[in-house]
This record gives C-alpha cells, structure tokens and sequence, in this order.
C-alpha cells in the first residue's frame, strides 16, 4: 500500500468517526488504562504504527511519552501534525529506523486495512524497530462471533477494512514475530457511551519481542 492508495475520504470518515464517538473517548482512555498498566517510564518512545490523524497522541503525551506517529498517508499526518505541536509524524520508514529503538510500538485499529502479506513483512520492519525489552501492543476491530444488531453492523462500517480477522488469525499472524503476553477483549461504544448496544468488540494483544534464537527458529 502506498500514499497513492489513500485518498482524502480518509480524512473525512476520521473527522466523522471523532464525532461520532466524542473524539474516541472511550478508546483513549482504554489505552491510557493499558499504557499505565505497562508502567513505562516517562520519556520512553512510542510509535504509533497507522497513526491517520494522531488521535490518540495526547494519550502518550499527557503520561510524558515521547511520540511518533506514522502513517502512508502525508494528508492525514499534516492534519496532524498541525493540532498535535509536542508529537512528531513521519511517513519515512527511514525516519523510523534512525528514531528506533522504541520502547513500545502500538498498532491501533490499523491491521484489518492490511493485507496478510504486506502485514507480515510489516510485522518483520516491526520487529527491527523495537527495543529489546519493549512491548508491542496491538489493537484492531474483530469478526463478531454472532449477528449483531443491525445498528452496530451501520456503526461498524465506519472501520469496515478489507482484511477484518478473527482473533484467532489476528494471533496466529502475530504470534510468528512476538511473544504474546496477554489477549483480551474490549468494546468501543457509539458516542463513548458505557454500555450502548452499538459497538465495536476490539481484541488487544500485549506482546513482548522474541529472542533471536525464537525468531530463527519460527522462520525454519
């Protein structure tokens, strides 16, 4: 997928998703609640992998979090750059590489736009971006189990991607490249409202990075 891929209705199902939702309340303040539990200290580096236009950087930035977005799309992340000052936005996988290595890399509602192949050769440039002792943390959307109301099948087209995965194969996919910590379930309520009966169920991997040894192994 390139920038070229992505045109600017992108940055309008955002804007319409932050309104819908009171600007993802409920979904950053989840992942402040996820990002204390890691107890990173503050100053460590983030990346914020598919980072659209930011919407999640004050999460980081309010726990003292040194933040970097990154994103194919130069549309969305100068909308981003231009409401979010103290974070940084790239769309240069060197620009990574030179800020690597990052304490904890998340991936937040992005994998399910991804095909398997681009992921997995993502999950690899991933591997290389992050700390010895980081975290890869991964948050995406997931085939409900049952029907749902026809009200939360409208809602969820707002993050329809291509490439929507049981949690299953979401953890097959990144159990190849990480130690996978915990696995949990959490749900994303219209207008952030607790308990609503239109959401989205999102399925949050916690992971750690694997030894060189494990790494050579799996890829036998």
């Amino acid at each position: 997928m390139t920038s070229e891929d992505v045109t600017p209705i992108s940055l309008l199902i955002d804007l319409f998703q932050r309104v819908l939702t009171i600007n993802k309340w409920e979904q950053r303040r989840n992942l402040a609640i996820n990002l204390k539990a890691l107890s990173l200290k503050p100053g460590s580096k983030c990346l914020d992998f598919g980072c659209g236009t930011g919407l999640f950087a004050p999460v980081f930035l309010k726990l003292n979090l040194k933040y970097h977005g990154y994103d194919i799309n130069d549309r969305l992340l100068g909308y981003a750059a231009r409401i979010y000052g103290r974070a940084r936005f790239t769309s240069s996988p060197d620009d990574l590489r030179t800020a690597a290595p990052f304490d904890l890399i998340l991936s937040n509602c992005c994998f399910h736009h991804i095909d398997p192949k681009t992921l997995t050769a993502e999950l690899v440039g991933l591997e290389t971006l992050l700390a010895d002792n980081g975290t890869f943390m991964m948050i995406d959307i997931m085939i409900p189990r049952d029907d749902p109301p026809w009200l939360c099948n409208q809602f969820r087209k707002l993050e329809k991607g291509a490439f929507i995965r049981s949690r299953d194969d979401n953890e097959t996919l990144v159990k190849n490249h990480f130690d996978i910590l915990q696995s949990k379930t959490e749900r994303s309520h219209y207008f952030s409202l607790n308990n609503n009966p239109i959401y989205n169920d999102l399925m949050v991997l916690v992971c750690k990075k694997r030894t060189r040894q494990q790494t050579t192994s799996a890829r036998l």
